[in-house]
């Protein structure tokens, strides 16, 4: 499933070479020495922080601090160089100004260091000289054969270990190990989520603030985090992938490993869409560009920290669910029917029950009845095991996922009595996970000690467990199709087009689209209004004139489509009125001629193309289409080439899909024709990636079922 290598030649440590930096991260955060140069003995300055918090967190390796001015810092003794300290040193931390550390690095070469945090800010974050001096930082670091973490960062951490070589003061506050690593391009946001995290009870086992990026980078962290076996998730902040392809091995190994990574992405404004030749362009955004990515390897994206933390938390206990529905038992009928109404908002379907699991549950409640969300009335106070016995009901449904149990104080020892059972038959290998929504807000100790012991996670927010559920139904999802998808074999072009940059031209376009089976209109190119009729008694009547020329990209918004043409004489017409409108619009020049084109009639127009990312790659776009496409922006995106699964799921994000499935006693559109048309269009996309820089098609027209598709207009535009 990874383009990787099986292992890396670094004894200590069996490593898949995934970005190739693992062996110097991994020996990042697992270092025997550390030197802090510049440290200083004044609480709470910047070049103070690191050597305090190896102490404070337990660091058992050798701590070197660096400063000529003194003997000694915090009973550790100190050295005047690196030179002067005479042992192999693994990392140095260096808390010092621009050109201090400049002078640093040149120490830290000739002291065999091969890694270094710099938490110096002053270089790309301040614009064009900072940039310029952070590439002379890389290049005078590349020279001495060091890797650099930053700068403007907050440091790494290893916190089973203790080797925290970070300025960031929450370490000083406690963070405990465990299953989770923290990746963020902003160290503020990371100290953030690791609070939130601690006071859930979840642990931190590695942490890495990126900072600039001017050498190390997320992917390189979060490969060595993945790769570590105490770690079962990687979550953290992400303000740009500045090495998509080294992001997208990461990302799946992570599914191949079967871990998760959850990362709130910013940037889902209008100010990031591309702008483009092609309406294709302007509805593949960067951000849905960065959506179609995160879907198809199962990382989970979010909106804010609580929704990273209702996730880990999720993750970590729930994990894989077999589908994205949720059921909902209460101890509230009010409640039951808010957490209803509010799953449907959030986007979570509430399945009805299988027929003979409403039956059960109708025997087992007097006063309530069987439905999904379930009820257990007063009942409850007498029947505590009620709760075990519906939820046993609600397994049996298979488009439930997970079930919610709405708790609230009870009298006496009723909660314990109704959670300890259903705890228990969570337990089991094949149960629907719980979860648990306390509508007080807290669970008492006693209830408490039995969710935790049984590994079932406590919400106080409605809201966090739809977020999670969701995430978890996308992720569950990527990694079965992940499973199943066959590997794309090497990109192989069916003819031999010339794309140079610009729009191709007629006859290259249906070159393509014939080569890769992208059904089209019957049509002749006419240059004259006598051949015009000609051609349009031969196709048969309705036709559609329209301009032919490579320099016009778009047709109808210059007035060079007229459709519904019955006769000779309307041919005449339209060709004289299209020619007139293409010289206008190519400021006197003679356009190429006019196509007389079958005109489709019926059908659901849908718009599908290509757009080719420089940084990463082709993907295949679909959606609602006519000219209204970019207007109503229905549309999904998935990496090309997309397999027919993958093209189902498209539909199925789209507003718009049920035009396709006879709405309003439409007839049935041919939809496997469509399937097999935009994956057509997505291998030519992955075989020409190189040449391309988008295609638009639009419309494509879907007739009724078993009559096909038709492409009504193509435009493929070549790269630069």
């Amino acid at each position: 499933m990874t383009d990787v290598q099986t292992k890396s030649t670094q004894s200590e440590v069996d490593l898949r070479i995934v970005t190739g930096a693992e062996q110097v991260v991994h020996s990042l955060l697992n270092p025997t020495s550390i030197a802090v140069v510049g440290a200083s003995s004044r609480p709470g300055s910047l070049a103070w922080w690191p050597l305090h918090l190896l102490q404070r967190c337990g660091f058992q390796g050798a701590i070197y601090p660096v400063n000529p001015n003194r003997d000694e810092i915090d009973g550790l003794p100190t050295f005047a160089s690196l030179a002067s300290i005479g042992a192999p040193i693994d990392v140095a931390v260096i808390p010092l100004n621009a050109q201090r550390t400049f002078d640093a690095l040149g120490e830290c070469a000739d002291a065999g260091i091969k890694a270094v945090v710099l938490p110096t800010q002053g270089f790309s974050e301040i614009g064009e000289s900072g940039r310029i001096l952070e590439r002379r930082l890389v290049d005078r670091a590349r020279a001495g054969n060091i890797r650099v973490v930053g700068p403007n960062c907050d440091g790494v951490a290893n916190l089973a270990s203790g080797a925290v070589m970070s300025i960031q003061p929450l370490f000083d506050e406690g963070v405990q190990a465990g299953p989770v690593g923290v990746v963020a391009q902003s160290g503020a946001t990371a100290a953030s989520l690791m609070m939130r995290l601690k006071r859930e009870g979840i642990g931190v086992g590695l942490s890495a603030s990126a900072g600039n990026e001017a050498d190390l980078g997320l992917a390189d962290y979060m490969s060595v985090m993945l790769q570590d076996p105490s770690i079962r998730m990687v979550v953290g902040f992400v303000e740009a992938v500045r090495k998509p392809r080294d992001f997208y091995k990461v990302a799946a190994l992570a599914a191949e490993l079967g871990k998760g990574i959850a990362l709130l992405k910013i940037g889902r404004s209008e100010q990031g869409a591309r702008r483009a030749s092609a309406h294709t362009g302007a509805l593949a955004g960067e951000d849905r560009i960065y959506d179609a990515i995160f879907r198809h390897y199962g990382v989970i994206r979010v909106n804010e920290l609580s929704d990273l933390v209702a996730v880990t938390k999720a993750f970590l206990s729930v994990g894989r669910v077999r589908a994205p529905g949720l059921g909902i038992i209460s101890c509230s009928g009010g409640q039951a029917g808010a957490a209803a109404d509010k799953a449907l908002a959030d986007g979570v379907p509430m399945p009805a029950l299988a027929p003979a699991s409403e039956a059960a549950i109708d025997e087992l409640l007097e006063f309530g009845a069987g439905f999904n969300p379930c009820d257990l009335t007063g009942e409850l106070a007498v029947k505590p095991q009620l709760g075990r016995q519906v939820y046993e009901q609600f397994e049996k449904t298979p488009e439930i996922g997970a079930v919610v149990l709405i708790r609230k104080k009870l009298l006496g020892d009723i909660n314990q009595r109704l959670a300890g059972p259903m705890v228990q038959a969570s337990l089991r290998a094949d149960a629907v996970p719980l979860m648990i929504y306390a509508m007080d807000g807290a669970v008492g100790d006693a209830e408490a000690k039995l969710y935790l012991d049984g590994d079932v996670p406590v919400f106080d927010s409605l809201g966090d467990i739809n977020t999670a559920m969701k995430g978890l139904a996308g992720w569950s999802t990527a990694m079965t199709e992940l499973s199943d998808r066959t590997p794309p074999v090497e990109p192989t072009p069916r003819i031999d087009a010339t794309l140079a940059g610009g729009t191709a031209d007629d006859t290259t376009t249906k070159l393509l689209m014939d080569a890769y089976q992208l059904p089209r209109p019957a049509e002749v190119l006419a240059v004259s209004a006598d051949a015009a009729v000609r051609a349009a008694d031969e196709i048969g009547y309705p036709v559609v004139v329209k301009i032919a020329d490579s320099r016009i990209a778009h047709k109808t918004e210059m007035g060079g489509v007229v459709i519904g043409v019955r006769d000779s004489e309307h041919v005449r017409q339209a060709v004289g009125d299209v020619l007139a409108r293409g010289r206008a619009a190519l400021d006197g020049s003679e356009p190429e001629g006019v196509l007389i084109q079958e005109q489709i009639v019926g059908g659901v127009e849908m718009i599908a193309g290509l757009v080719v990312d420089p940084d990463f790659g082709p993907f295949v776009l679909l959606g609602l289409g006519g000219v209204t496409a970019e207007l109503v922006k229905d549309v999904a995106l998935r990496p090309a080439p997309a397999s027919a699964q993958d093209v189902l799921g498209m539909i199925e994000e789209l507003k718009g899909a049920p035009l396709l499935y006879g709405y309003r006693n439409t007839p049935l559109a041919d939809v496997p024709a469509l399937v097999q048309a935009v994956s057509n269009l997505s291998q030519l996309g992955y075989d020409y990636a190189d040449r391309l820089s988008e295609v638009d098609l639009n419309p494509v027209v879907v007739l009724a079922m078993g009559k096909g598709v038709r492409i009504v207009d193509a435009l493929f535009v070549g790269r630069d």
